[in-house]
């Protein structure tokens, strides 16, 4: 048995006595100021004021915002039940729509649209070249009846046009090609130079154009060039423009093919920016002296019919828009396709260059892109030759060298053309593409709801309920 019991009264009181003298003492609260606690006070007022100021002003500025909504909410069955859908609504719905998608296509339309806008002012450009281009047929002057070439005002020659003209053979009769494009000079026959023991070059040798045996070897005639060609195993063409040797058989062959056969002559090259023309003549070009010569074979080329077409005549590249005035121009025989038309005679093209610097402009770049050209205007003059005149029993006058002859002038004043977009940006494209959207479904709403309201109204009227 333990020796106390807990009912004990003695042994209660001891054990109270024994508790209280081993229990810890009671931790006091700390004393704090009188002004610290004022302080701390006013800051936790400060604060529950602020958080309700807040709060409140929250609340405000929900509902202000809320009233400024323009996109308004409905239950969903509250909206079902309040939609009134009509036949009349669904036509202009489709009317709506058959309306935006037309006008959008318009505005696509425009939108990829360019217009130009032109400046005219002083062409302060001095010298330089231009890029020449021009495609004329002789429909009965053989190939090797006629040359081309282009001299400007000073006298001096446009460098290495009989290289850049190519000509081609075509049928008189049906104007299909004969043989393929070739060109006045070709490249890969050079004129090799004779050199004598000590170096120097040798004087009237004509070349044999690569066939030569040793070197300094001469071909002065066709037969020397053919022997040349034999012995190296290679085929001459008598019709190779590039063998001058073989030229008086090619234009034996040429005059007894006269009016049989014709010829289109395509060049480009670069000419001097200034007053020039570019020269068709039958007959042949050399050399002597250090001066370019015509020869016009005498009376061949004055019974030739000059008849031709200009396909094509540029000067610079050309641009969107542009209209040469001579491009596609026939005379005589070409014209009319009669061969009682035939003429011979000068054909003189006087051509007015007007210099013009078009720029591109690029929506999505934003760069422009200028292009160097001209545009001309031109007039026509023909003169007939001696030869015709003593047909048609007219006095003899002095005598004229026959030919198409375009002289060329350029003017002082030079054009800039602008491309122009009629948005500034895509921006503003798409800008427009939503108010034409937004304006028609507006529109076609207002005179919906004005057809709707306006019938209602009329069958109340009608029903007698509407006082």
């Amino acid at each position: 048995m333990p020796p106390f019991f807990v009912n004990s009264p003695s042994n209660a009181s001891d054990l109270l006595r024994h508790a209280a003298t081993t229990a810890a003492p009671l931790r006091q609260p700390p004393q704090v100021h009188p002004g610290t606690a004022r302080v701390l006070h006013t800051r936790a007022r400060w604060l529950v004021l602020s958080h309700s100021y807040l709060s409140t002003k929250r609340v405000h500025t929900m509902r202000q915002l809320k009233r400024l909504d323009v996109f308004p909410k409905f239950d969903r069955k509250f909206e079902q039940d309040a939609r009134h859908r009509t036949v009349s609504g669904g036509v202009l719905s489709v009317v709506a729509i058959v309306v935006i998608i037309w006008l959008l296509v318009g505005e696509v339309r425009y939108f990829l649209s360019v217009e130009e806008h032109q400046e005219m002012f002083v062409d302060t450009k001095v010298g330089g070249d231009m890029q020449v281009t021009v495609n004329v047929t002789f429909n009965h002057v053989p190939c090797d009846l006629i040359t081309l070439d282009a001299v400007d005002i000073f006298g001096v020659f446009a460098n290495d046009v009989e290289g850049n003209t190519v000509k081609q053979r075509i049928d008189a009769a049906t104007g299909q090609v004969i043989s393929a494009a070739r060109a006045m000079v070709d490249e890969k026959k050079v004129m090799t130079k004779a050199i004598d023991a000590d170096g120097a070059e040798k004087e009237n040798c004509p070349s044999c154009y690569g066939a030569e045996r040793n070197p300094g070897d001469c071909c002065h005639t066709c037969e020397d060039v053919r022997q040349a060609y034999a012995r190296r195993g290679w085929k001459l063409d008598i019709d190779e423009i590039s063998v001058e040797q073989c030229a008086e058989d090619r234009i034996k062959m040429a005059a007894a093919a006269s009016g049989k056969e014709g010829c289109n002559l395509y060049a480009t090259f670069a000419a001097s920016r200034a007053t020039g023309s570019l020269q068709f003549i039958p007959g042949r070009i050399y050399e002597t002296l250090g001066r370019r010569m015509h020869d016009l074979m005498g009376s061949t080329t004055r019974k030739l019919d000059l008849s031709h077409t200009v396909h094509t005549l540029e000067f610079g590249d050309p641009f969107p828009g542009q209209q040469n005035p001579l491009d596609g121009t026939a005379q005589g025989s070409a014209l009319s396709g009669d061969a009682k038309d035939a003429m011979n005679g000068r054909f003189s093209y006087f051509v007015k260059l007007v210099p013009t610097t078009y720029q591109r402009y690029s929506l999505i770049t934003g760069l422009q892109d200028a292009v160097e050209s001209n545009q001309y205007s031109a007039t026509h003059h023909f003169t007939p030759s001696e030869a015709a005149k003593a047909v048609s029993q007219t006095p003899k006058k002095q005598e004229i060298v026959p030919g198409v002859f375009m002289t060329y002038d350029l003017s002082p004043v030079r054009i800039l053309v602008q491309e122009r977009h009629p948005y500034p940006s895509l921006v503003h494209f798409v800008l427009q593409l939503c108010a034409v959207c937004g304006g028609v479904l507006t529109v076609v709403g207002l005179v919906d709801s004005m057809c709707f309201h306006s019938v209602r109204k009329i069958r109340k009227m009608c029903t007698g309920k509407l006082l």
